[in-house]
């Protein structure tokens, strides 16, 4: 709670606040046609107190003259009152005419507004490093591109709306106000500390609780996504009771920051309301004795009662929608906090081929997943590597295989040395261009909501039907898609779950033989499928490793005897390297992972 409390501090509600109008800038005239709305309608609103009161002082002067025996009545002009009526009607209705019109160009702003958020923090996505992600949660994520936007979408239209009405109508009431009675303006004006005083004590409290709030909020879809995900384990190991529990704490977590923020956003409606009652007692007593004593006509005392409500409606509107505005800026700022996140370095010169006689080269590459250099998790790594040459990688558990990966992908940037594809660092070349020339087939399958025919072409949207299925016949895929009901139309539900873990990952090599790489990395492809079924899979991946520069991750090493090369790897560096044959006879460190497997 302490760290989240420290978190909440550093929010910075007026910047979020201006940040967010300058992302309305784009749509600055609009923004003037509401205010110049927001203006007449305030205005035109603003006037009909005083009309009213000027109805009031007629029918008074009228009965201050007392009862007219000539003419039965008492002397009202009525035709007066009549006209000031149509005036008044008319008033109405066009204040109503331009409030709707205010509300729907502000609905218009809102929704671009949000556009552009959903647009940038999408292209934000595919602009952060794989480091984000390794250090965010997946439902924290989600909870932010989907929750809170949603959040802003739904609310930012009601606050820009009533902010803006109130802000030009508590200028229009005080503009009136002063050129009718500046005494009782005075008195009125009076509300102005007293409320600031209430919201100054109360709002920040409000602002606090709606973070925690959204926070809490953040690590519950965390929680939720993960257990959805994983319920199989939650069954078998019977952790369903542990995991209600958590559930029930992070949601009770969610219920006590959302009721403190609404006990505090609560408090503003009373208090507001018991200064209004206070300043209008003060008006309707000094303006019945200025009545009293005839320097103040009864019919500007009653305006003032009502500018009195007038004038307390902004304070009261915005302590309505407190609310709404702390959890707008809440929601915002977590958006924010994403959009501002450091992009992932990627260089803007073009890729230039030497000489090299390597096509992939580690050169005393240093590296570790830390801050700092006593992190280091390869501290002096060397590989050379030929072109169409096989790189059999191995190791236990924790040697670095998956992170040599991730530097050749440039998913990560070393700390030192420099890692080359076709003699050119891969750090001056665009991620693009340098991913192009790879694909991978990893262990775990990745297979989108589609039918599998689009699931295969992902990301070559530009290929043939016939170049789709001769990839397909090649992966043996073709064979038992064509026993599917509805073949390459069927449906895949998230992750594939309707086929077998061999078929999908008979799919993944499909799509690695579509894209014709130059660098293919298998990385545990088939550790988690049956031996018939791996069997297919080497055979497809045999035919698709043919004159293509490959690197394999592999723990079953029955499978990688023939590469060309086999990197053996132990704490981040390579200990051995050479043929199987050769490191069988050398009887170290290969020899011993080698019998310990077939022992």
């Amino acid at each position: 709670m302490a760290q989240q409390k420290k978190n909440a501090k550093a929010k910075n509600f007026w910047g979020t606040i201006g940040r967010l109008i300058r992302y309305m800038s784009n749509r600055a005239w609009w923004m003037l046609l509401v205010l110049v709305l927001a203006a007449i309608s305030a205005f035109f609103s603003a006037q009909l107190p005083r009309v009213m009161g000027r109805i009031t002082t007629i029918i008074y002067e009228g009965l201050s003259q007392g009862f007219d025996q000539s003419t039965g009545r008492f002397p009202i002009d009525f035709a007066q009152v009549r006209s000031t009526v149509m005036i008044l009607a008319g008033v109405y209705v066009f204040a109503a005419l331009t409030r709707y019109a205010q509300q729907f160009i502000t609905a218009r702003i809102s929704q671009h507004t949000v556009y552009d958020l959903r647009k940038n923090m999408n292209a934000k996505m595919g602009k952060l490093p794989i480091s984000y992600f390794d250090s965010h949660s997946n439902g924290d994520i989600l909870s932010r591109a989907i929750n809170d936007m949603d959040q802003v979408a739904n609310s930012l239209g009601q606050t820009l709306t009533q902010v803006t009405t109130s802000i030009v109508q508590f200028i229009t009431v005080l503009i009136t106000m002063l050129t009718m009675s500046g005494p009782l303006a005075f008195v009125v004006i009076l509300m102005i500390p007293l409320s600031l005083i209430a919201i100054r004590l109360i709002a920040p409290k409000s602002q606090e609780q709606f973070n925690y709030r959204q926070q809490h909020i953040g690590h519950l879809n965390d929680f939720t996504e993960e257990a959805y995900s994983g319920h199989s384990i939650l069954r078998v190991y019977n952790q369903e009771e542990t995991a209600q529990a958590i559930f029930d704490q992070r949601s009770d977590d969610v219920n006590e920051a959302a009721y403190k923020a609404e006990f505090y956003t609560g408090l503003m409606n009373p208090v507001m309301g018991a200064i209004k009652d206070i300043i209008y007692l003060v008006v309707a007593t000094f303006g019945g004795i200025g009545v009293l004593q005839g320097k103040i006509e009864i019919g500007v005392v009653q305006s003032f009662l009502q500018y009195t409500n007038q004038f307390a409606s902004p304070f009261r509107m915005l302590a309505n929608i407190a609310n709404t505005i702390n959890i707008t800026v809440a929601a915002t700022e977590r958006v924010f906090e994403v959009i501002d996140e450091p992009n992932m370095e990627n260089p803007d010169g073009l890729e230039t081929k030497s000489d090299s006689p390597y096509i992939v080269e580690f050169d005393h590459v240093q590296f570790g997943y830390g801050d700092g250099l006593d992190d280091l998790l390869m501290t002096d790594f060397n590989l050379q590597v030929r072109e169409g040459e096989m790189i059999a990688i191995v190791g236990p558990t924790g040697a670095g295989k998956t992170t040599l990966i991730n530097l050749l992908e440039r998913f990560y940037d070393v700390k030192g040395g420099a890692v080359r594809v076709n003699g050119v660092d891969v750090r001056n070349i665009d991620r693009e261009v340098l991913r192009e020339k790879m694909s991978m087939v990893l262990q775990d399958t990745w297979l989108f909501h589609g039918t599998i025919w689009d699931n295969i072409r992902y990301g070559v949207w530009d290929v043939t039907d016939e170049e789709i299925l001769e990839a397909s016949k090649a992966a043996h895929v073709h064979d038992f898609v064509t026993t599917l009901p509805d073949g390459y139309d069927t449906i895949l539900v998230e992750d594939g779950v309707n086929l077998s873990q061999g078929q999908r990952q008979l799919i993944t090599i499909a799509r690695a033989f579509l894209q014709d790489p130059k660098i293919l990395i298998l990385d545990e492809a088939t550790s988690s499928v049956d031996t018939r079924t791996e069997v297919m899979i080497q055979r497809a991946m045999s035919r698709l490793l043919e004159n293509r520069t490959s690197f394999v991750v592999a723990h079953r090493l029955s499978t990688i005897r023939d590469a060309d090369k086999i990197v053996v790897m132990d704490q981040g560096n390579v200990v051995e390297q050479g043929s199987h044959d050769a490191l069988l006879e050398a009887d170290g460190f290969y020899a011993n992972l080698y019998n310990a497997q077939f022992a």
